[in-house]
């Protein structure tokens, strides 16, 4: 639904309930809830069910519904929707630059073999791929998004995990990387570069690859990642266990297909075992490298992890030929009018497509947004309505650039700018047992009360006291979006943990079955999530105070100081002291404004309807200031929708834990101290404009 569609529903609800100014509103509202707040909440823990999300999950794994696929499971969406009772649903489509598989190739050659010189061909696709569903499209083979075109003939190197500083150790080694193909590991929840705080996304990898003067580059997912769960612990493979398939390739966008990249393939790990065995020998071996290179889970292959480059007659050949299409992404929107507070909007989302079947990323998150909207539903059949507006987002295009939620949000953003209070977003529902949550500090304090009302599976614990409380900066898929705009947002579900079975990210394997047997067999962490979700939203929506605290800024600031601080010789090339006295006074600033919020909550709990007028005008004035308090972090000289716009926080994948403060420390690193320079100071006068603000 577009906001034109939503300001027709805030324009009628406030002509029942008054106008955003008309304290009554706020009065009748409450008057005429026909459901306690512990009935309602009795209810939306008991609706969720492991049955029905189930289902969901079978039905959108049952064909391919890659970005532009998914017409006819955003009609399917709408109609579960529709049925269950959710108000106001509707499907809004975007057109869209798509691209789908057409030429690509990976072969290993050995031009001294005139006649026959390919040693091994990549076939690109999964063993024994999932079929699919009568008149579903098939599954596709494996390519990158945004890769740049080309075809590539040319020496390779191993560079591990393909960071820069992997390319700056291969080059004080005198290894020759100009011109070659690199081969290196997936980034995807390294424990190697968690240690090492280094975030990559295989967009990094790629643009790094192109700055760095290589040819092209092939990624693989290294066993090394997969904790114990490997077949040298005696672990089978799925489809018979839960370590990861040899064949298993992990697809995904390269970037936001910027000019010049080079040409890029993702590959098996048993197609890169043929390649990196044929560098033996040739080149220094990583574990004569430092920490960052040790630890390969291919040695049992025969892989020595030589670097190269390999012999002028060894080489590969990369073909990228993607097919280029002009198409539509589907988002499916449904809304619940608030009636006391119409144009306060909390949004709910989740991303359909997906590179494969899809089970765990996203549709496991599907599933669980089609189970709050069910027990939405459930609620305002039995008398509640919401105090704000709540959006649920079913978005398509996610994992090809955000192609479904990125133009609803540059519609809609003129009208959201004072609006929007909060950006709730589940991609990986249940496809382990660790819970993670990244995220704005202001929801912190939300997500701990959230979580602390939910029983985790399998234990006496509730999910608050398993995960521990520690909600993560950075934001990735769809929440990124929001944060671009300056919204509070947060991302959460549970993951794989480090005992839990192989997940088969972006990957054919990521099946139905896979789900039932290894991922969440029983469903039990999809239902936890779908009952976290509820917590959060009803919080958000029913509280008249929203349930922010911006002291949780406060923390993250300081935090960043002493990681600046820690720098070898900053002090010799940035003085940091605005920096740590303006975060000082934000510090007291934050402490008054939320005990103020506190007691403005405590006095509209404690008083009889009607609650006071002035009250209420106070409640609205803080409630405009949680909302807004986001867009003061924006940087002054970058228009919102941009990756680099919150100065505080960065994009970044819910399995890094991440410093604030992501253009400076970037300069820091970098050694240029102008723009260091530049970017504290930035910051120092959007956090002074934050004290006075909450002043």
């Amino acid at each position: 639904m577009s906001w034109a569609g939503l300001s027709a529903l805030f324009l009628a609800v406030s002509g029942v309930y008054g106008s955003r100014l008309d304290i009554s509103s706020f009065q009748e509202c409450k008057s005429r809830q026909n459901i306690s707040s512990t009935a309602l909440q009795d209810l939306l823990q008991t609706v969720p069910d492991a049955d029905k999300i189930r289902e969901s999950v079978r039905y959108y794994t049952n064909g391919s519904h890659l970005a532009g696929q998914g017409l006819q499971q955003a009609l399917w969406t709408k109609e579960l929707w529709d049925a269950i009772g959710l108000p106001n649903a509707s499907v809004k489509s975007y057109g869209a630059n798509l691209t789908f598989p057409k030429e690509h190739r990976v072969a290993l050659l050995d031009t001294a073999r005139e006649e026959d010189p390919v040693v091994y061909e990549a076939p690109l696709i999964e063993d024994n791929p999932p079929k699919a569903g009568d008149g579903q499209p098939s599954f596709i083979p494996a390519f990158f998004v945004c890769a740049g075109v080309g075809n590539i003939t040319a020496q390779y190197v191993f560079a591990n995990y393909g960071t820069q500083e992997d390319y700056d150790d291969l080059v004080r080694a005198n290894v020759n990387i100009t011109g070659k193909i690199a081969v290196v590991k997936s980034t995807y929840e390294s424990a190697v570069l968690k240690k090492y705080n280094l975030p990559y996304h295989r967009a990094r990898q790629e643009a790094v690859a192109t700055q760095m003067g290589l040819a092209a580059m092939l990624i693989y997912p290294d066993p090394q990642m997969d904790d114990e769960i490997i077949v040298e612990n005696g672990y089978q493979p799925f489809p018979d266990g839960p370590a990861r398939p040899p064949s298993l390739i992990e697809r995904g966008a390269v970037g936001y297909c910027e000019p010049d990249q080079i040409p890029a393939m993702p590959i098996s790990y048993a197609d890169a075992i043929p390649l990196l065995q044929a560098l033996k020998g040739h080149g220094p071996l990583a574990a004569d490298f430092n920490d960052r290179w040790q630890g390969g889970g291919l040695t049992s292959h025969g892989v020595t992890y030589n670097v190269g480059p390999s012999p002028e007659n060894v080489v590969l050949n990369v073909i990228n030929n993607p097919q280029d299409q002009v198409g539509s992404v589907h988002d499916v929107i449904g809304t619940i009018p608030g009636c006391a507070f119409p144009e306060e909007v909390i949004i709910l989302g989740n991303h359909r497509d997906a590179w494969g079947p899809g089970a765990g990323d996203g549709n496991s998150g599907s599933a669980a947004l089609n189970e709050v909207a069910r027990s939405l539903a459930a609620a305002l059949k039995n008398g509640w309505q919401p105090l704000r507006t709540i959006i649920l987002a079913s978005w398509e295009g996610e994992e090809v650039g955000q192609l479904g939620s990125r133009p609803w949000m540059s519609e809609n953003e003129s009208q959201m700018n004072s609006s929007l209070a909060a950006y709730l977003n589940v991609v990986v529902a249940g496809a382990g047992t660790k819970f993670h949550a990244q995220g704005s500090p202001l929801l912190a304090q939300a997500m701990h009360n959230a979580t602390g009302q939910v029983q985790a599976p399998s234990s006496e614990q509730t999910v608050q006291e398993a995960w521990g409380n520690e909600l993560g900066l950075g934001s990735g898929g769809d929440s990124m979006v929001f944060q671009e705009y300056g919204y509070s947002v947060a991302d959460f579900g549970f993951s794989r943990g480090p005992k839990d079975p192989v997940f088969p990210y972006h990957s054919l394997f990521d099946t139905y079955t896979w789900m039932e047997q290894y991922g969440d067999p029983g469903f039990a962490y999809h239902v936890a999530t779908t009952k976290i979700w509820l917590q959060l939203v009803t919080s958000l929506a029913d509280e008249a105070i929203l349930p922010y605290r911006v002291q949780g800024y406060a923390s993250v600031f300081q935090d960043g100081l002493e990681s600046l601080s820690s720098t070898a010789n900053l002090s010799a090339h940035l003085d940091l002291t605005s920096l740590k006295a303006v975060i000082d006074d934000f510090a007291q600033a934050s402490a008054v404004f939320d005990a103020y919020s506190d007691s403005l909550a405590d006095q509209v709990q404690q008083q009889q309807q009607p609650v006071d007028d002035s009250l209420l005008a106070q409640v609205r004035s803080v409630n405009n200031i949680y909302t807004n308090f986001e867009r003061l972090l924006g940087d002054p000289d970058i228009p919102k929708g941009n990756a680099n716009y919150h100065l505080i926080i960065g994009p970044a994948p819910y399995y890094f834990q991440t410093s604030a403060f992501p253009g400076l420390r970037t300069a820091v690193a970098a050694g240029n101290w102008t723009l260091a320079a530049t970017y504290r100071d930035k910051i120092v006068n959007q956090l002074n404009k934050a004290v006075t603000f909450l002043g």
